[in-house]
């Protein structure tokens, strides 16, 4: 029997896919760029391995599909195996541009900047993976996390509701009443997606919340946004002549907090940062006057100190 003292570059490549059966991805990488570079390239399917090794851990990075977009319209062959998966190249190209896009998009919505167009992108796209996509499931999260739960479908509904949170928070300053809305339909996409949909319902609820001002009088309508509900000592007394209850109410049923509109409490919250300021600068300086007092007092004692040991000596 021959021994084969070198291995060439398909030796590597096999070499390569038994370690990527076994989850020993490192070594796998190595391998499969030993392949590459004794014979491999940029056509191979090697080349596209790594690529997809380079992707775990960094799902959220649009940089990797990057890479593994420009190998795979690279590749020649149409299909190619990733341990015990088989990968068709054309429907995976299909998910990368998508997902490339996907994350970039999510970014900018993540930044609070031109929500409006952010959400009509995330619309085309939601449309797209629905329609390209559909009811097949993702790769990239078969390959990467076991998941086969995770379809174009679903997408399709993650991305809608996304998009309807997006113009929420375009229009939460302006129109609370509007945001609610939009957190409404937000919903409903993540209840179709199996999702509770609990974050959304409880915007809707704050955003439709409505209060008069224990301090002005003004109604504000959007809790957390433009009025707050702040601790409070109220007595008997002023919850008679105050309310709980309905768009008039200033306090809330407990008794122990009242209602404050964004302008009453960013007012009082910057008074009182200003007095806590002065108290502290008070504070520094009196330390820093007790500090010097204190050193004054030993270089005093140390000058007596000094002054003994001489006499001492003479």
């Amino acid at each position: 029997m021959a021994f084969k003292l070198f291995k060439d570059g398909n030796d590597r490549y096999e070499e390569g896919n038994e370690y990527i059966k076994r989850g020993d991805f490192s070594k796998a990488r190595s391998s499969l760029q030993k392949s590459l570079e004794k014979e491999g390239g940029a056509d191979d399917v090697a080349a596209v391995q790594i690529a997809l090794i380079d992707m775990m851990g960094n799902l959220d990075n649009p940089n990797v599909y990057a890479n593994l977009l420009k190998n795979l319209k690279s590749l020649k062959s149409s299909e190619f195996d990733f341990g015990l998966t088989h990968v068709y190249r054309d429907p995976l190209i299909t998910e990368t541009e998508l997902t490339y896009r996907k994350i970039g998009l999510m970014n900018q919505r993540a930044q609070k900047k031109d929500l409006e167009a952010v959400s009509a992108n995330l619309q085309t796209l939601a449309q797209e993976f629905q329609g390209q996509i559909g009811d097949q499931h993702l790769i990239i999260q078969e390959i990467f996390n076991n998941d086969t739960t995770v379809t174009g479908t679903s997408e399709f509904f993650n991305l809608m509701a996304v998009s309807y949170e997006a113009l929420s928070d375009s229009v939460v300053w302006a129109n609370p009443s509007q945001a609610a809305e939009y957190e409404q339909i937000a919903m409903g996409y993540r209840q179709q997606n199996g999702q509770s949909g609990s974050a959304n319902d409880a915007r809707v609820r704050a955003y439709s919340n409505t209060c008069r001002c224990w301090v002005c009088g003004r109604s504000a309508s959007g809790e957390g946004i433009h009025f707050y509900s702040a601790p409070a000592d109220i007595s008997p007394a002023l919850a008679n002549e105050s309310s709980a209850e309905g768009t008039n109410k200033n306090r809330a049923e407990d008794n122990k907090h009242i209602y404050i509109c964004r302008a009453c409490y960013s007012s009082i919250s910057n008074r009182a940062d200003e007095i806590a300021y002065g108290y502290h600068q008070k504070s520094m300086a009196e330390m820093r006057a007790m500090e010097a007092r204190i050193q004054a007092q030993i270089a005093a004692l140390e000058r007596e100190i000094s002054t003994v040991r001489m006499m001492s000596r003479s």
